[in-house]
C-alpha cells in the first residue's frame, strides 16, 4: 500500500523552480518600493519639521 509517491515529474519540479525565482524577483521589487516610499516619507518629515521649526522663529516677548 503507497500512502504517499514522494517522485515528481520534471514538469513539476520546473514549476517549483520558476515559481520560487519568480516569488524572489517580486519580494526584491516590493522591498526596493517600499525602501524608496520610506525614503520619501522620511524627507517630507524633515522638510514639515524644518518649516515647523523656522515659522516658529523669533518671539518677541
Amino acid at each position: 500500500m503507497v500512502l504517499f509517491d514522494d517522485s515528481t515529474t520534471n514538469e513539476h519540479e520546473l514549476s517549483e523552480d520558476i515559481l520560487a525565482i519568480n516569488t524572489i524577483f517580486i519580494c526584491r521589487l516590493q522591498g526596493r518600493r517600499a525602501a524608496k516610499h520610506r525614503r520619501e516619507r522620511k524627507k517630507k518629515k524633515k522638510k514639515t519639521l524644518a518649516k515647523a521649526i523656522d515659522g516658529i522663529g523669533e518671539i518677541d516677548l
